[in-house]
């Protein structure tokens, strides 16, 4: 009787596996820095060009509006 071959992963999978995984948490550890650690009070600055953003560089950002 013959078993049934089991399939291994390699070193090689296992360590890209592992350093995707890592990479991940970094970048969510990261952001979530980032979005925690802000100065309270002082407004996220944009670098587009899009007239859409042109409120957020004024200071005020537009009320909704309410139908």
């Amino acid at each position: 009787m013959t078993r049934p071959m089991k399939r291994k992963a390699s070193n090689l999978e296992r360590e890209v596996i592992n350093a995707v995984m890592i990479l991940y948490a970094l970048i969510c550890i990261a952001m979530l820095a980032i979005h925690y650690l802000q100065p309270v009070g002082q407004g996220t600055e944009t670098s587009s060009t899009s007239p859409a953003h042109e409120t957020l560089r004024a200071g005020a950002a537009k009320p909704a509006q309410t139908q």
